[in-house]
């Protein structure tokens, strides 16, 4: 059985038989960031596995330290991997992917579809601008330098269990079909980048119907560039729409497995 934990962010750490996999490890703080996370790259010292989204640097930022304390093997799209190696990374332990990949592995299964970031809206542009104001310049780099690329959407099966995981809410509710993306158990579902995310969000878990679904990626991890989510409207508008879909809300660095998750409510 899987033991999960949220990262903050998008970040997870699935331990599953004796393997661990890490997705979207993005784990360093700015002084403000909330709730404050206390692990760092070294503690991912026994990672076997890295799968990233994509590129933007609250996925992607601290692979290169990771990768100095443990010897993983990266899986992304092409984008990602040219700035990992651009940042250090030997190309040895990168391995490119993308949408229709399927991959099997060491007693588990993923299955690789993409789709575009979310854009964001005006309204979170606008409401966003005046906490940037005189941190352009320090901001810019991580914009420049880290591309997103195309947002890689994996799909994992853990012998009985299915998880499927998203980075970021560019797929639309219209793709899923197109895609082939099956319900899983198990959706991890972002929340953040729209004014408008908690309606998107369970539209889309609507629509994919899974068993169960986690927020995430709804924390105020990079302030002023991040905000906290109040995800309440969520869990709501997903109850009317997927009444017989379980909730589990993660708390950051606290392990949970699929007991957890579908607990009688």
């Amino acid at each position: 059985m899987p033991v999960f934990q949220w990262l903050g962010t998008a970040g997870f750490r699935i331990s599953f038989e004796d393997k661990v996999i890490l997705i979207d490890p993005y784990l360093t703080r700015n002084e403000r960031a909330r709730p404050v996370q206390d692990l760092t790259p070294a503690d991912m010292a026994d990672a076997d596995y890295i799968f990233l989204s994509h590129g933007h640097f609250d996925h992607l930022a601290d692979i290169p330290a990771i990768m100095e304390v443990a010897e993983a093997d990266i899986y992304c799209s092409s984008v990602s991997g040219e700035t990992l190696v651009r940042m250090g990374v030997p190309g040895s332990r990168i391995h490119t992917i993308s949408g229709g990949d399927s991959l099997i592995l060491e007693g588990f299964t993923v299955s690789v579809t993409a789709c575009e970031h979310i854009k964001f809206d005006l309204k979170l542009i606008l409401k966003t601008a005046p906490r940037l104001f005189g941190q352009i310049r320090d901001l810019l780099p991580l914009v420049r330098e880290m591309p997103a690329g195309p947002v890689l959407n994996h799909f994992f099966s853990f012998g009985d269990l299915s998880v499927l995981h998203l980075g970021s809410l560019g797929l639309k509710p219209g793709q899923v079909p197109s895609l082939g993306i099956a319900s899983p158990d198990i959706l991890l579902l972002p929340l953040q980048g729209h004014s408008d995310i908690c309606r998107l969000a369970a539209q889309l878990a609507a629509t994919i119907r899974p068993r169960a679904v986690i927020p995430e990626h709804h924390d105020d991890f990079f302030p002023p560039v991040s905000q906290t989510i109040d995800i309440e409207p969520f869990r709501l508008i997903l109850r009317e729409l997927l009444p017989e879909c379980a909730y589990y809300e993660p708390i950051m660095n606290r392990q949970f497995s699929e007991k957890d998750v579908f607990k009688k409510r």
